[in-house]
């Protein structure tokens, strides 16, 4: 097909051709072998999501049901990046960037139990749990996860939880999720240094399955005032927010758990970013950010990784009341948003009876 003629194509834009290249897989992997050569100018994106269709023809078929996720994709994005000109065999195509980068992550969703309602929340708590911890997540779900201990109701909680090799454990999260439905499982190892990956597909999924205000994201260790939080957001005009506990010229650790090599970050210091226990997004934030994400060779520090993307999508970590990273004895405030840490029944009880109380 002559370049003259992509204009015709454009209105089946990426939909037709993700499709049409699952079917030519499905036929023919000789396709696959020429498209990934031809295509001089694609991305590293683009030729990880040919060879995964190739590699494993069983997982291919779910690429044909991505045609809703191509459309929410299509509808939030902001920025068009495209491939001009590109040839494979004899026709030629327009291909966004930012649909494929999106698309390749969200096929990391290993499992995704959560219930999609026609409602537009207030705020959406994303908590990054561990697949082991369920008696976490339970005293979450009965303690300030519970939507009858507070007067706001325009929320929602969504777990966020990794792979195991342990069969017990993960038959007992798929357990779980059934019963709960607020649990979304990707297909990411449970490690501390693989945290980035899972934040980046939960917020990924986020936006494009949920309708939300603000996003407070959280680990399975904090207390959560839901009323505070929703009073914060309320009083929040600004679109492109990013809240919480600021740290602001931290050195980069080079040995130790937390070391990044040059090569990862080669300044010796991070951007300001919001302590990992607790930060707010807003909706227009998490849009903005989602561009730079770079699922493959992300900063292994989570927390840092969120503010130095901010930081290139042009958004500050501001320094707000409530988010209190250091409460070791788990001591209540009236105006605590996120408390940190509250491992224990003890403490997360203590906190929600009190900030109940109020």
């Amino acid at each position: 097909m002559r370049l003259s003629l992509v204009p015709t194509i454009l209105a089946a834009a990426t939909i037709s051709i993700v499709i049409m290249l699952s079917n030519l897989i499905i036929k023919n992997n000789a396709f696959v072998d020429f498209a990934i050569s031809s295509i001089e100018n694609s991305t590293t994106e683009l030729k990880v999501t040919l060879y995964k269709l190739k590699k494993d023809q069983q997982e291919a078929s779910k690429y044909l049901q991505i045609k809703s996720q191509i459309n929410k994709v299509q509808k939030k994005k902001k920025t068009v990046k495209k491939i001009e000109n590109t040839n494979v065999g004899n026709f030629s195509f327009t291909m966004d960037l930012d649909i494929l980068k999106q698309l390749h992550t969200l096929s990391f969703i290993k499992l995704d139990s959560v219930v999609k309602y026609n409602t537009t929340y207030k705020l959406l708590v994303l908590v990054t749990s561990h697949s082991r911890n369920y008696w976490r997540r339970e005293w979450i779900r009965s303690l300030w996860g519970n939507k009858s201990v507070w007067k706001e109701k325009k929320w929602r909680i969504v777990f966020v939880t990794g792979q195991e090799p342990d069969d017990k454990v993960m038959k007992k999260l798929n357990r779980e999720a059934k019963k709960f439905k607020d649990i979304l499982c990707v297909n990411i190892t449970e490690d501390f240094y693989l945290l980035s990956h899972k934040l980046i597909v939960g917020l990924t999924w986020s936006l494009h399955n949920l309708n939300f205000r603000f996003l407070l994201k959280v680990d399975d260790d904090v207390f959560v005032n839901i009323n505070n939080a929703i009073r914060f957001v309320d009083n929040t005009t600004t679109s492109d927010g990013y809240y919480g506990s600021v740290i602001i010229n931290n050195l980069v650790e080079r040995i130790g758990k937390y070391a990044v090599s040059k090569k990862e970050h080669l300044s010796e210091i991070y951007s300001p970013y919001c302590s990992g226990g607790g930060y707010i997004l807003t909706r227009k934030s998490v849009v903005d950010i989602i561009p730079y994400f770079d699922i493959k060779r992300p900063l292994k520090i989570d927390d840092a990784y969120i503010g130095e993307t901010a930081m290139r999508a042009g958004i500050s970590a501001t320094q707000s009341n409530g988010f209190y990273m250091s409460n070791t004895w788990c001591e209540y405030k009236k105006d605590i948003i996120v408390s940190h840490p509250a491992n224990d029944f003890k403490c997360l009880n203590h906190l929600t009876n009190e900030s109940a109380k109020k």
